[in-house]
């Protein structure tokens, strides 16, 4: 698997106004493979035999050419053939497939000569033209019942994504979902009069952000739509509906472009998923300030003094670490409490905060001797996470906080 995420220069094919879609491609690759290989290695306890991909809106757009290898549609092969080959290696010997839609027909001729001239590495991959909404019911019946199937949907448009329009996809067991939710679009239809009934789709009802503005807008919005995308999933009480997001900001101006939302039904799930969204966050920063110096250098025709990682800021953007802490001391109590998946799952879908903003602050609060670990070994310093929430250890407070 690889582990590396991003890189300190973005590469040429995400220059010139698709730097946003560089964040967005490496996150679905991380993720993906991340969660394939999960799956595939407890394929035969969750009784799956197949691993499937659906790109519900394919493209290519914005690629000139048929290389195509800066694309989701080349990413997502290039993950599953990797999945494939280090599952064989561990003797899960599963199916993998993926299906690619597209409407229109100068890019579905593009995919599907892509599709037709590659060999994908025993991966089972063809197109369906059509808009996905019409084809729920040919995607369903694609997908195997004993199929797991995660589901990227990333139209050019933001009507698509409408909770109802996504209801038969939702409804489905065994999947996963990451979903591209335009706020940039979004928030500015949201005012216009004509554009409610849409909006009421969109979001399953009609919103209340009138008075809202900027990240309680933003927060309003995300959150009503999240809700009702988790209303129609199949979770039970043991294993609820989850949702978290990555929030893309646009290149060149402080102000999100898009959401990606992502839905599923397993705890760890939702800590993978912000761990790998948390590293993501860096990459965003060194892109956007590149894109930044690159942009006044063409202006003025000067190279610039520092390099785009010596003028980024880590922690820009983060949630201050004291309030972390209250929320940790108004989380504990005296009786040791089990942090596992399950419960960090929970802090980390209601707050919207990164696992190390968690961490860090949890390492403050066992350095001023308010929290302590009972599971962790008085012996060993863990200088970066105090909890090893995948083991579920015990938190205890020790005393009143700050």
């Amino acid at each position: 698997m690889q582990d590396h995420i991003g890189t300190h220069m973005l590469p040429e094919a995400y220059r010139g106004g698709r730097e946003h879609s560089y964040i967005k491609h490496q996150l679905l690759e991380h993720y993906l493979e991340k969660l394939f290989l999960i799956v595939g290695m407890g394929a035969e306890q969750l009784g799956i035999r197949e691993l499937a991909y659906v790109d519900c809106c394919a493209g290519p757009w914005g690629v000139e050419g048929d290389a195509l290898d800066s694309t989701s549609i080349a990413i997502s092969l290039r993950v599953l053939a990797r999945c494939r080959q280090t599952l064989m290696q561990q003797g899960r010997n599963l199916r993998f497939r993926a299906l690619y839609i597209e409407k229109e027909p100068e890019p579905f001729g593009r995919l599907k000569r892509y599709l037709a001239e590659r060999k994908h590495d025993g991966i089972d991959a063809e197109p369906l033209q059509g808009g996905f909404a019409d084809l729920c019911p040919a995607i369903l019946e694609w997908g195997q019942t004993d199929s797991f199937v995660f589901f990227f949907i990333d139209p050019t448009q933001w009507t698509p994504v409408s909770v109802e329009v996504l209801r038969p996809l939702l409804e489905r067991a065994n999947s996963e979902f990451l979903i591209n939710f335009m706020y940039d679009f979004i928030s500015r239809a949201a005012s216009m009069i004509g554009t409610q009934p849409a909006i009421e789709l969109l979001l399953g009802e009609s919103p209340n952000v009138e008075n809202l503005h900027g990240a309680k807008r933003e927060k309003a919005l995300l959150d009503l739509y999240r809700l009702n995308l988790k209303k129609l999933m199949p979770g039970t009480k043991q294993r609820p509906a989850r949702s978290a997001y990555v929030r893309v900001l646009d290149p060149e101006k402080n102000r999100p472009k898009y959401h990606l939302v992502y839905l599923t039904t397993h705890p760890r799930g939702i800590v993978e998923f912000m761990e790998i969204s948390g590293k993501l966050d860096l990459v965003q920063k060194r892109v956007r300030a590149e894109t930044h110096q690159r942009h006044r250098a063409d202006k003025t025709k000067t190279g610039e003094l520092f390099t785009s990682d010596e003028i980024i800021n880590d922690e820009e953007g983060h949630v201050g670490t004291e309030e972390v802490e209250r929320f940790w001391l108004n989380r504990l109590s005296g009786e040791p409490q089990r942090i596992g998946f399950a419960e960090f799952a929970d802090m980390l879908e209601k707050t919207d905060w990164f696992p190390n903003d968690f961490q860090r602050a949890l390492k403050s609060l066992i350095a001023g001797k308010l929290v302590r670990n009972c599971d962790a070994p008085r012996s060993w310093l863990r200088p970066k996470r105090p909890l090893h929430y995948k083991d579920g250890e015990r938190l205890q407070l020790i005393k009143e906080g700050k």
